[in-house]
């Protein structure tokens, strides 16, 4: 080893900017260096989404090298939800920097296949994320432990509960980078309510000095500088909405933001419930005036008799009786109606499986009433401020039958993506079953006419 290499190993053991300055020879953009301080300032969680070219890959490269060379007993776990994200872009990446080095730090890696070796006995292992097969990343311990998670939108939160028990010290560093493509999930959430226990940072390709103007100004013409895709492809934030998505980020945000004070609530009254149908659900009921949901109560662990006089002692509450309860009475839900109407209650009878109303257009009830619940509040309605709600809603996505009629994403599908069931989605969806009259109208429960 030089003199001069040997006398700058301790400098570039204690700072990864010195290491990818010097012994890398790079040129990190501003925003690269912003993450590579972080790390130097000792910060353990931190969270990039990224616009495209950017330089997130060369970054997760130089933190790989870096801790592979210069932390004592250390595991370098590296995930992504697809193989080709590892084999064909991030481990090519690795190599090439590889080459950078010194000659008496080039020969200490070897980059294969399946993983990367240090002479110091340190090693990165390439593994995929994929939902039902997380025990292939457990078992890691070191005395350092890196994780390294590639496109971390689109990783399952089932790989995010591995990590989290993997880190049982303090020594240890968490990496997340990836395209921000997705609007829930563990990802998600780093960058917004959970986003005091990481340090965030965001790659805009419009302010990388590695892009051109000339790209830049391709990708406006090709997506529109005000669309989705270039939010997530150019600008590096999350989308407003997919392609596909029932709702907006924008829309729900807005609708939970509403002053109750400014909101229309003349008109009818309703409640909505939702009735949990095993033992992990809850069973939600909500409150409606006019163009105010509001009133959301969640239960767990109870019973159809308990759930039906819980309604019951509410409505006792109220100034009037509502105009209508919607209960769901697929499931269990058919006692929660039998008890009501014993007790003599507007309860209407809200089988989301039967048929739409507006046949020609939707495949069933449930997609409809979704629909009718996004009209309502691109109208002006107010939704309770819940994050678990906000979270149901923006995950729901929908297509088109081969018949061409519109059907949302299963409910199945829903719960496997959230790792719950959309209750308290269900709920507010429910008062858009049927339209129902105020009473002082004359009370009807009504199919084609009326107001919500």
């Amino acid at each position: 080893m030089t003199p001069q290499v040997k006398e700058k190993l301790i400098d570039w053991s204690k700072s990864i900017e010195l290491f990818v300055k010097e012994a890398l020879n790079a040129k990190p953009t501003s925003q690269q260096l912003e993450v590579l301080q972080d790390i130097d300032n000792g910060y353990k969680d931190i969270s990039v989404k990224s616009g495209h070219g950017s330089g997130k890959s060369t970054v997760m490269s130089w933190v790989i090298i870096w801790v592979g060379l210069f932390k004592y007993d250390s595991k370098i776990p590296i995930t992504a939800p697809t193989s080709p994200q590892l084999t064909r872009l991030l481990l090519p990446e690795v190599r090439k920097w590889q080459k950078n080095l010194p000659l008496e730090l080039k020969d200490s890696i070897e980059v294969m296949s399946d993983s990367i070796k240090f002479s110091s006995g340190n090693f990165a292992i390439p593994r995929t994320a994929r939902r039902g097969a997380s025990e292939a990343l457990q078992g890691f311990h070191a005395t350092f432990l890196c994780w390294i998670i590639d496109e971390a939108s689109g990783v399952d939160d089932e790989i995010f509960e591995v990590v989290e028990g993997s880190l049982t010290g303090n020594n240890y560093l968490r990496l997340l980078m990836a395209n921000p493509t997705r609007t829930v999930g563990y990802f998600f959430n780093t960058h917004n309510k959970h986003k005091a226990l990481w340090r965030t940072h965001t790659f805009n390709t419009e302010l990388s000095e590695n892009v051109s103007r000339e790209s830049i100004e391709r990708k406006k013409l090709e997506y529109g500088a005000d669309s989705d895709q270039y939010r997530v492809r150019v600008l590096g934030q999350f989308p407003l909405s997919s392609t596909d998505a029932l709702f907006t980020m924008q829309e729900i945000e807005d609708a939970m933001a509403k002053n109750p004070n400014d909101i229309d609530r003349t008109g009818s009254f309703s409640y909505a419930c939702d009735v949990a149908r095993f033992g992990d659900d809850s069973s939600v009921m909500t409150k409606k005036r006019g163009y105010d949901i509001y009133d959301l109560k969640q239960f767990k662990g109870i019973n159809t008799m308990e759930y039906a006089n819980i309604i019951s002692s509410e409505v006792e509450t109220e100034s009037k009786d509502p105009d209508g309860i919607f209960v769901d009475t697929i499931g269990v839900g058919a006692g929660v109606m039998d008890r009501l109407e014993e007790k003599g209650y507007s309860s209407i009878d809200a089988n989301v499986a039967m048929k739409a109303e507006k046949m020609n257009v939707y495949i069933n009830k449930r997609a409809e009433m979704y629909f009718e619940l996004r009209d309502w509040v691109r109208k002006g309605g107010r939704l309770p401020n819940d994050e678990e709600l906000a979270e149901e809603l923006l995950v729901i996505r929908y297509s088109y039958s081969e018949n061409g009629k519109i059907l949302l994403m299963k409910k199945s599908e829903i719960k496997e993506e959230l790792g719950r069931s959309p209750d308290k989605g269900d709920s507010v969806a429910l008062h858009f079953f049927s339209k129902v009259r105020p009473k002082e109208a004359g009370n009807s429960f009504l199919n084609q006419t009326g107001e919500f």
